[in-house]
């Protein structure tokens, strides 16, 4: 019989199938200790943290679904090479693209793996054809590859990277789970964020987000380090090359006319999503979120 000294030390990476109720999602779990963490290859998406056994940092949605080239409802989902709608400076021509980017569903390939007694990490990797400017001449295309690198030890550490000098846009759009979404706060957060529900930028008086309506924000310039607390516990997320930081729930009304969430599904996330946004430079990508149970 395992005993709580063996389980400390386990560290191991097994391949599974399935997730929750995505009973046949291929999937990789991640064991440090006693914390885990569950990783699909459909989106190179996280879908699972527990820092501490049944203690889920994350959450996903009842009705997350990802068959038909549907992206999944909750954990990490990668938005990339654009978030959100498509920019007119990516997108010319106004050619009809999904929603945050390409690579959400798309199945991606494992390209190592490593334990040790530090820690755990997988490195998932995927490539496509990257059409600068979206233009429709033949030939134009250049492949891009995009790694994202999941580590898990004392945190998790999610780091999203592209080595090409080109323009991009990512966020690490990560849902997490809370206890009832009108006793969290997210702070410390800047006085001043656009505010997308209604096209317009806003001060604030507090450097703190607390959720009594629906709220989508881009917060620009966002402190390297932030905090979630709900009644019950404190998450700590650390951001590193980023220039954004987005806070969305889209509350009741929304939730309700969402395929993948249920009425009531706004009351148990909150997304505080680490984000690259500006357009003005061709770069390379390394966007690094670390989530730390404090």
């Amino acid at each position: 019989m395992r005993t709580n000294d063996d389980i400390e030390h386990v560290a191991a990476i097994t391949e599974q199938l399935g997730f929750a109720h995505l009973d046949d999602l291929p999937c990789l779990r991640l064991q440090f200790g006693q914390a885990t963490a569950v990783i699909a290859l459909y989106g190179a998406q996280v879908l699972s943290y527990q820092p501490r056994n049944n203690q889920e940092i994350l959450w996903l949605s009842p009705l997350a679904t990802w068959h038909n080239q549907t992206p999944i409802r909750g954990g990490v989902p990668i938005c990339w090479p654009w978030f959100g709608a498509i920019s007119p400076i990516l997108n010319p021509e106004q050619l009809a693209l999904p929603n945050h980017g390409l690579v959400r569903t798309q199945l991606w390939q494992l390209k190592s793996k490593h334990c040790s007694a530090e820690g755990v990490s997988v490195t998932l990797e995927t490539t496509i054809a990257y059409q600068p400017w979206f233009s429709k001449t033949p030939n134009t295309a250049t492949k891009i590859t995009l790694q994202l690198q999941l580590t898990l030890a004392q945190q998790l550490q999610i780091n999203l990277r592209c080595n090409d000098a080109i323009v991009q846009q990512a966020a690490l759009h990560s849902y997490f789970k809370v206890d009832d979404i009108s006793q969290t706060q997210v702070q410390p957060l800047p006085l001043t964020y656009i505010d997308t529900t209604c096209a317009q930028v806003v001060t604030s008086k507090a450097n703190t987000a607390t959720f009594c309506t629906e709220v989508d924000r881009i917060y620009q310039h966002s402190e390297p380090m932030l905090k979630i607390q709900n009644s019950n516990l404190s998450v700590g997320i650390e951001q590193i090359g980023h220039d954004a930081t987005v806070i969305w729930n889209p509350w009741r009304e929304r939730s309700a006319k969402m395929t993948d969430l249920t009425e009531q599904s706004y009351k148990e996330f909150i997304c505080v999503e680490t984000a690259k946004l500006a357009l003005d430079t061709a770069a390379p990508l390394n966007l690094t979120q670390h989530i730390t149970l404090l």
